[in-house]
């Protein structure tokens, strides 16, 4: 996909993206929702389903033909492998922020090119605020559509900063510090912390934890725009995005310099 494309595609959904933030402020502001819990014991509101139908609608019309993967549309999980352009969308990013009348949710859009993350939009409604990436630009922080700045950090391991990690136990946090010789913070939390070297002071990002792709394309695409680097592995072999699943059990994004002996280490250890 060409630069104009992605361009073209930025600008057709910046308006819907405000559109949803108006529409999930109110109903937060209105608590105008009923609350639901999912097979797996996760929370899912009457907001999450109905932005889910609002972007599959809008994405497939506009579209038509590309593969469209959607957090709460359950029969779009079941996507044939090996698409060339392939959305995921995640409609709240952080349900259970959005349910406790936190500001800290977002609206997570990308698409991946061959498997590969191409394009990422995390949307924070209660900010109007667009983060945003893909292979021609730097990473760009939007206030408008015509209003951003690039976002501009030194990605390098030799920062020696704090490293992020989802789903490791305590074991394995002791062991990392070992091997990277950093700070391990634990979180429960992803999209948000993977793109946070652009404003915090930490390295980078690893799951050992089973995670959706919903939640992983767009920051990665957003972060490699920045100069990282970002992987994903199932069953112990690096994988794509097109490859039919909607989860994978292994996932980093890390400066472009992280020592190889490390990169061995994140993807080869036990979870």
């Amino acid at each position: 996909m060409t630069e104009k494309e992605f361009h073209q595609r930025f600008r057709w959904l910046y308006p819907h993206l405000e559109e949803a933030g108006r529409r999930l402020r109110t109903q937060q502001r209105n608590r105008s929702f009923n609350v639901h819990t999912k097979e797996d014991g996760s929370r899912v509101t009457d907001a999450d389903r109905q932005m889910s139908d609002y972007w599959m609608d809008l994405i497939s019309r506009a579209f038509p033909g590309e593969t469209i993967v959607c957090e709460e549309d359950l029969e779009s999980h079941n996507y044939q492998a090996g698409c060339e352009t392939t959305w995921f969308v995640d409609p709240i990013d952080g349900t259970s922020k959005f349910i406790d009348n936190s500001f800290n949710y977002y609206v997570l859009i990308s698409i991946c090119i061959d498997g590969q993350p191409s394009f990422g939009i995390l949307y924070q409604p209660e900010r109007n605020v667009v983060l945003f990436g893909n292979p021609h630009i730097r990473a760009r922080l939007y206030t408008s559509l015509e209003d951003y700045r690039e976002i501009h950090r030194n990605m390098s391991w030799l920062n020696r900063m704090p490293l992020i990690v989802k789903g490791a136990r305590p074991a394995l946090r002791s062991q990392l510090e070992e091997v990277t010789h950093l700070t391990v913070k634990r979180t429960s939390n992803s999209s948000h912390n993977i793109v946070s070297p652009l404003n915090a002071p930490n390295t980078g990002f690893v799951s050992f934890r089973k995670t959706a792709y919903w939640d992983l394309a767009a920051p990665a695409a957003i972060m490699e725009s920045a100069g990282y680097q970002s992987a994903l592995y199932s069953k112990g072999d690096p994988t794509q995005y097109n490859d039919g699943n909607v989860h994978c059990d292994r996932f980093y994004c890390l400066p472009p310099d992280t020592p190889e002996d490390v990169l061995s280490f994140i993807t080869s250890v036990p979870g």
